[in-house]
């Protein structure tokens, strides 16, 4: 019961905007929200708020949104959206690398995309999974398991579907964890660098560099 209650609050979103003028708007509620998100938290913002900030009525916004958790739900996706966006381009330029290159450029590429929009990436961490669809989240990992599966060298004696897929997810186990625990993370070189190394070791990138272990500040 209190699952079908979570789902009914969560994917209230009364419409999809279709004309330029009603994009604006609904990109304009978004930013509210994320700006309300970094420095209010999820659990103060409102609907009323998020006008507010945004400058529209709340009539406006109820075109668009039926509820708090569906404007978040909206905020998650796009920051998703982005992250998936950010990662094909820069595959673009990684991909044709030679092998060891092209491990280190994936890694590079994944802390690349968390720092983007860090402040919000801390905020929503608790509640992402509350307000997001599990059917998206679900269908956002693989996209990202295929592009790590397509890019890695073979491993002999590893599966490397399951290989690319606990490494995804333990990336973003370890950036999530971390979010709660030291939301500044991402400014923290040392930690950087052991994020790197446990991505690197797990890899195998040693069977393709000359050295055992990453050199110490290779990262962006």
């Amino acid at each position: 019961m209190q699952a079908m209650e979570k789902n009914k609050k969560t994917k209230i979103i009364v419409k999809s905007p279709t004309q330029e003028r009603s994009r604006q708007t609904v990109s304009t509620i978004l930013e509210a929200c994320s700006r309300l998100l970094v420095s209010e938290g999820f659990y103060s913002i409102t609907t009323d708020k998020i006008a507010k900030e945004a400058g529209v009525s709340i009539g406006s916004l109820y075109q668009f949104f039926g509820n708090k958790e569906s404007v978040v739900q909206a905020v998650v996706k796009n920051l998703l959206e982005e992250d998936k966006r950010v990662m094909t381009e820069g595959m673009r330029t990684i991909s044709p690398l030679p092998p060891a290159q092209r491990i280190q450029g994936m890694v590079q590429l994944a802390l690349e995309i968390v720092k983007m929009h860090a402040e919000l990436r801390a905020k929503l961490t608790t509640i992402q999974y509350y307000v997001a669809d599990a059917a998206y989240i679900s269908e956002t990992i693989r996209f990202f398991k295929d592009i790590v599966q397509q890019n890695l060298p073979a491993l002999p004696g590893r599966d490397m579907s399951k290989v690319s897929y606990v490494a995804v997810n333990g990336f973003m186990g370890l950036v999530n964890t971390m979010n709660i625990d030291q939301p500044n993370f991402i400014h923290d070189t040392l930690l950087l660098e052991e994020i790197t190394t446990f991505l690197y070791k797990y890899l195998e990138l040693d069977k393709f560099l000359n050295e055992k272990t990453p050199a110490k500040g290779d990262f962006i």
